[in-house]
């Protein structure tokens, strides 16, 4: 035998004693067709090595808020490490909890390591473990005391009062929260105002879809609660049980408020305030005003009918009649559109105000391609100035960038004589932390949809112009521009079900010197136009270039509410926060939610105005939805104002904040404060100060 051989032998040897001291140290969880491999650590975390997915959906694993996306029937290996939670959620939106972090127990020091200590101690260990209650057969039918007590001995019950949904004073705070709005309703004098301006039916309904999902998971957070502990079997389930009906108790607790203040709401306007016990004169005048309604009623109906008996005899002595198309036209349908969920009943097509609109840079679709179903492309200058934010992120990492997307929602509108559109890009829709982007790959992922959905719902009901996904934009990095197979494929997904044509995409290589941008569309006869067909290229920078000019332009005052015009003295840098009546809307149903901190994230434009520098904000977005770029400002929810807190919460993203905007829940009042060079400034005469019901008066005027 060989040298060569006895070191193959002793190496192959030592690795597979290292596989098998890996393979005893790992641990295994799973819950439904989804399971992890961990290897957990001394300080309670754990590292996932491996995650399985049995079903045949894709999954989102979230390690620590990170997202790793595994198909059908496979696994991965995502060798990420876990300090807090480890969860899936499938593709449909079900999910379930994996691990939870348990806080490592104290090992007890050992009495004795002699076998003889053992040896004479072994009787009394055993007669006192033999007479221990615990591990008997717990009779249900007694009191609960011992195993609430061991509930509190082991902590369970400070862990279970720490948790920011079912501790106690998360429960009354809820409960106290809708028990004022209740009252607010009942005394309130215009009961539908008052459920627009308190953002009531959003407020119940993300309730109704955080009560349903935590419900789900209940049984899991009690064994997960319980399983770290050393108590016997009977304790263990005398214990999850415990903790399982205390979880659930609290839970019904919300929901009992929840539905209260549901009750209100839904309830037909007029009925709150109907007295009960009524007199013999209220059923008089009650019945002469039901015996007017009802001879009203009757007059309706024949007159109804008497016009549709004059249109059958016209109609049968050959008048002229409404054409199929204006039948439709007088009658919208109800539309859907494919990929996001946009389906609702049609609003307005009209894009009137977009056309000969400075804020607006028309693109001739001719200019670039002979044949194009979309004739006329209006791009708003914030969309472009969003969307330039976007790659001017991705370039800091221009050694191995990364393709990068968004999704822009506009209007358009169809010629039926020529077959083709006019289209506006207005309002850029960024992924979600789900999305997967890497050189070669590009992942949206599912969270987007949800986001196009709210974002369309705001649109129509604010404007009641039909709003729609008109375009989408990614990046091919020192690829060049192109269309591939794989762009195609998205494109068909996300195309519009009765009207395809009027989608488009831009495809931006984001390492030429000019940001280099081709579009593409769709043909008249409805296939996708390709590199060939492109006869000339835009450039994003040229394009940037005209928005900051066409912005400074278009920019006018009266479109706006100054938060700061009041103030004493007047900082050039920050002179100035405009908000519009979208950035308006957003802020006071962010405001509904009981959230504090850092609560929203401002996005918009400096603006040259009058000498001084302000700020044109257009939207506001929830911390949780934090914009990847364009951010000009926060917004902050505290209940008294405390500049070191504040301080403090901005202290990561202070650098590239011009102001905060500061929400005290006990004044009910905005507080607009400069931010130079990261910090505060402490002088309150450079402060805007407004009531938010002010703003509210204000925003209800302009709708």
């Amino acid at each position: 035998m060989t040298a060569n051989t006895i070191r193959c032998r002793h190496a192959i040897i030592w690795v597979m004693m290292a596989f098998l001291a890996l393979a005893a140290h790992a641990e295994r969880t799973e819950s439904g067709k989804v399971a992890i491999i961990y290897e957990p650590a001394d300080d309670g975390s754990i590292k996932v090595t491996d995650v399985i997915n049995s079903s045949d959906i894709r999954i989102n694993l979230s390690v620590d808020g990170t997202i790793v996306t595994v198909n059908g029937k496979s696994s991965h290996k995502p060798n990420l490490r876990a300090k807090k939670e480890v969860g899936y959620t499938y593709s449909t939106g079900n999910g379930a909890m994996l691990w939870r972090y348990t806080p490592p127990k104290e090992k007890q020091p050992e009495t004795s390591s002699s076998a003889q200590q053992q040896e004479e101690n072994g009787k009394t260990t055993e007669t006192a473990i033999s007479e221990k209650p615990a591990v008997q057969t717990p009779d249900m039918s007694k009191s609960r005391k011992p195993d609430r007590r061991t509930a509190a001995d082991l902590g369970l019950m400070e862990r279970l009062n720490a948790d920011p949904f079912f501790s106690q004073d998360a429960v009354n705070e809820y409960i106290r929260l809708t028990d004022s709005y209740c009252d607010g309703l009942m005394g309130a004098t215009d009961r539908p105002q008052y459920i627009i301006d308190h953002d009531l039916r959003p407020f119940l309904e993300k309730s109704q879809t955080e009560l349903d999902s935590v419900r789900n998971l209940i049984p899991q957070i009690a064994r997960e609660m319980v399983a770290g502990e050393k108590i016997s079997d009977a304790s263990r389930a005398t214990t999850t049980e415990l903790i399982t009906e205390t979880l659930y108790s609290r839970l019904r607790s919300r929901e009992e408020a929840c539905q209260r203040l549901d009750r209100l709401v839904t309830e037909p306007p007029g009925l709150s305030g109907m007295p009960l016990n009524l007199s013999k004169e209220d059923l008089i005048n009650y019945g002469i005003v039901g015996g007017i309604l009802l001879l009203v009623l009757i007059l309706a109906i024949v007159t109804i009918r008497r016009k549709s008996r004059k249109k059958k005899t016209s109609a049968h002595y050959g008048s002229r009649g409404v054409t199929a198309h204006q039948a439709d036209g007088d009658n919208p349908a109800i539309v859907g559109g494919g990929g996001p969920p946009t389906t609702s009943i049609l609003k307005k097509q009209c894009i009137d105000d977009v056309v000969d609109n400075p804020a607006y840079l028309l693109i001739e679709a001719a200019d670039f391609t002979p044949d194009s179903a979309v004739r006329k492309i209006y791009v708003r200058n914030t969309c472009i100035k969003e969307v330039y934010n976007l790659y001017a992120e991705d370039l800091r990492n221009s050694d191995s960038p990364m393709e990068d997307g968004c999704m822009v929602l506009g209007r358009w509108v169809h010629d039926e004589a020529t077959h083709t559109y006019d289209i506006s890009l207005e309002e850029v829709v960024f992924p979600g932390d789900d999305a997967i982007f890497k050189e070669y790959e590009l992942n949206f992922g599912g969270k987007i949809k949800l986001r196009i959905a709210d974002r369309l719902r705001k649109l129509r009901r604010d404007t009641n112009l039909q709003y729609d996904l008109v375009c989408w934009i990614h990046s091919h990095p020192g690829l060049g521009v192109f269309f591939s197979n794989s762009d195609n494929s998205v494109q068909m997904q996300l195309k519009h079900t009765q009207h395809p044509n009027f989608l488009i995409a831009l495809v931006v290589d984001i390492l030429t010197s000019t940001q280099e941008t081709g579009i593409f569309t769709f043909r008249r006869d409805g296939s996708m136009n390709s590199r060939n067909d492109i006869t000339k290229m835009y450039s994003l920078e040229e394009m940037y270039r005209w928005a900051l000019q066409s912005e400074r332009r278009s920019f006018s005052p009266d479109s706006y509410f100054n938060v700061m015009k009041g103030v004493a003295l007047k900082m050039p840098e920050c002179s100035g926060v405009e908000l519009d009546n979208s950035a308006i809307i957003d802020l006071t149903q962010i405001l509904v939610e009981p959230a504090t901190g850092i609560v929203g994230w401002a996005t918009g434009s400096a603006i040259d105005h009058n000498g001084n520098r302000e700020y044109a904000v257009s939207a506001i977005a929830r911390d949780a939805e934090k914009p990847k770029s364009g951010i000009v400002g926060c917004l902050i929810n505290v209940a008294h104002m405390s500049l070191p807190t504040i301080q403090r919460l901005i202290s990561h993203d202070g650098a590239s904040l011009s102001f905060v905007m500061v929400f005290s829940s006990k004044q009910m009042s905005l507080t607009t404060i400069p931010v130079i060079n990261g910090e505060l400034l402490t002088d309150d005469r450079f402060y805007g100060d407004v009531n938010i019901d002010d703003l509210k008066i204000w925003t209800r005027r302009k709708r």
